[in-house]
């Protein structure tokens, strides 16, 4: 069986080929004016951006409030995907969801899922074929790890970087960070808030 180290490159390889392929036929069908129809302009209110990414999720390390003390992950990187979709209500702002999932695999060989959906806010700044969107945003985490299951509360906060490759299409690289804080009430000893990294490639389509 393939590990997921190999599944996550794998996985990133295609959208980057996609992305080749896709940038390619669309300078084709404009040859002349291969810029004219990927350029942002302004967002309107109504505006939609829906996107499939795929990347690695990268455990950074868990704090313990008990001891006041930073740990290192106990696991490796892994693979991670997302859906989710931006609506605009003005030029600048709008509101996202994500309906994400995180495959770790953790030193004891076990496996770790992670599901984090969030509402996020979001600014958005074009600047001609390109849009930067700094994001931040509050939700729940699922974890499920062998028989374990917990629900614990999401901050989330990052930013995404597009490039228009046409009128109705673009391509992304998000870079996020989750926060879970996983409160045991029964054990507080076991407390913990961990840190995530999400780096995806993402295939936005525009609505």
């Amino acid at each position: 069986m393939r590990s997921l180290h190999t599944i996550a490159f794998s996985a990133a390889m295609a959208v980057a080929a996609l992305v080749a392929t896709n940038a390619a036929a669309a300078q084709e069908a404009a040859p002349q004016t291969p810029m004219a129809s990927a350029v942002f302009g302004a967002f309107e209110r109504g505006d939609g951006i829906l996107a499939l990414s795929l990347g690695t999720s990268v455990p950074l390390g868990f704090f313990n409030p008990t001891e006041s003390a930073f740990e290192s992950p106990n696991s490796a990187a892994g693979f991670s995907f997302s859906l989710s979709y931006t609506g605009f209500l003005s030029e600048r702002w709008g509101l996202a969801g994500d309906l994400s999932g995180d495959f770790i695999r953790t030193v004891n060989d076990d496996q770790l899922f992670i599901a984090p959906l969030a509402l996020r806010a979001v600014m958005a700044f074009p600047i001609g074929a390109f849009v930067i969107a700094p994001s931040a945003g509050l939700g729940v985490a699922i974890s499920s790890l062998g028989n374990y299951k917990h629900v614990d509360p999401l901050f989330k906060a990052g930013g995404t970087f597009l490039w228009k490759a046409s009128s109705d299409m673009s391509y992304g690289l998000n870079l996020y960070a989750n926060i879970i804080p996983q409160i045991m009430t029964e054990y507080p000893e076991n407390t913990r808030v961990g840190f995530f990294l999400d780096a995806t490639l993402s295939v936005a389509y525009h609505l």
